[in-house]
């Protein structure tokens, strides 16, 4: 064979290789579905709050027949009072605009961090254009904030804590359970131990609601920047032991399994995984609602471990209140020490004023001396951030 004919020859066979696919050769990636096409829901703003603190709510639902907005904030604005604010319980109606996009505006509403949901058809969902959530113990809602609330605002220009997510085992209620805990500026590169306030969450919410509607971590933030309260850590239980919200029957709201979990668990944990001063002087106890009565009864049952106490909008209910005299401030009476400090605070309109002011009169009647705060407002979380940060600038001094 010529060299010519040897050389059309190669060239042919590598044309005819490289035209017939290849054996190992993978499959072409199928097609890309097509992009939706935009809507309304694209671009909406769904929270807008305006320069007069009046807040404009959005949600795109055209199918929707109905939508309402249930939001905390209203119950915050001074001066209102039940029967102005008992119209807003259930819910703002939205109006249907235009492209199927529902709005209503509130407010005024004075500054600070609540919580809202839609109610679409009469089914209860968050925004679904916001991401920032609060949970409680069976569901999570949207959160919207007013500026202007300085102490329970992140600022910029100070140092910030940490807030962990931590999970542990309880040999008191059985099985896993979660906490979250505030650790202030600095804990991770320092040395010094530092002293424990123990925070419970009230009825219905979780071990996530002090960190985010409350502004735990914001509080204690500004309040050890502006020297007002010492470091320190803070511990925020899940108060409930089940997602029933029901008790064993037989046992009162604030005896159940939860008050071993703190006492035999949580706090023998929080020595050994932190940086405490392990004492009764440098720990603190505080709740709100179900979480004061809860912080109440282990107070006086664990009066060896406590010095600092702090009731927030709560207090024994009428028809247990001769009982628990006849056992926790009996037992109070019996071996109890002396507290530091033993705060309480509740609202004008609380709900649990009554209960607060005749709780109140049995601790002092059992020798323990009780500071007492009635501020204006409801049984709300705008009361409760301003409870927690003037509790902190007292403890521990």
């Amino acid at each position: 064979m010529t060299k010519s004919l040897l050389s059309a020859s190669v060239l042919i066979m590598l044309c005819a290789a490289s035209a017939s696919p290849q054996a190992n050769s993978p499959a072409p990636p199928p097609p890309r579905p097509p992009m939706p096409a935009p809507n309304p829901d694209s671009n909406i703003t769904s929270v807008e709050v305006q320069t007069d603190h009046r807040v404009i709510f959005r949600l795109w639902a055209p199918e929707a027949a109905s939508v309402k907005l249930q939001a905390e904030g209203p119950e915050a604005t001074p001066g209102i009072t039940p029967e102005q604010l008992a119209p807003t319980y259930g819910g703002f109606p939205m109006n249907k605009g235009e492209k199927g996009v529902w709005e209503t505006t509130i407010g005024p509403i004075t500054p600070g961090t609540y919580r809202y949901n839609f109610v679409v058809d009469g089914v209860a969902t968050t925004d679904p254009r916001n991401p920032l959530t609060s949970q409680s113990l069976t569901a999570s809602r949207s959160l919207y904030e007013v500026p202007g609330s300085s102490f329970t605002e992140y600022s910029p220009t100070i140092p910030h804590g940490a807030i962990a997510t931590v999970y542990y085992n309880s040999s008191a209620t059985g099985g896993l359970r979660r906490m979250h805990v505030y650790t202030p500026p600095g804990y991770e590169a320092g040395t010094s131990r530092l002293p424990v306030l123990y925070l419970f969450h009230g009825g219905g919410d979780s071990d996530d609601s002090w960190p985010t509607v409350g502004r735990a971590g914001a509080i204690l933030d500004n309040a050890i920047a502006a020297g007002k309260a010492l470091p320190m850590i803070v511990v925020m239980p899940a108060g409930h032991i089940s997602t029933s919200f029901r008790l064993t029957p037989g046992v009162r709201m604030g005896h159940d399994a939860f008050n071993d979990d703190v006492v035999k668990v949580i706090l023998p944990y929080i020595d050994a995984h932190y940086r405490t001063l392990a004492d009764r002087d440098h720990r603190a106890i505080a709740g709100l609602s179900m979480g004061g009565l809860q912080a109440l009864n282990i107070s006086l049952d664990n009066s060896a471990e406590f010095a600092w106490v702090g009731i927030f909008s709560s207090g024994w209910f009428p028809a247990n209140q001769k009982e628990e005299d006849d056992t926790d401030l009996a037992q109070y009476r019996s071996s109890g020490k002396p507290f530091k400090l033993y705060w309480v605070a509740a609202g004008k309109y609380d709900i649990a004023l009554q209960n607060s002011n005749a709780t109140v009169a049995l601790l002092n009647h059992s020798g323990i001396k009780t500071e007492v705060h009635e501020t204006g407002g409801f049984h709300a979380w705008n009361n409760w951030r301003d409870y927690l940060n003037e509790f902190a600038a007292k403890i521990f001094r």
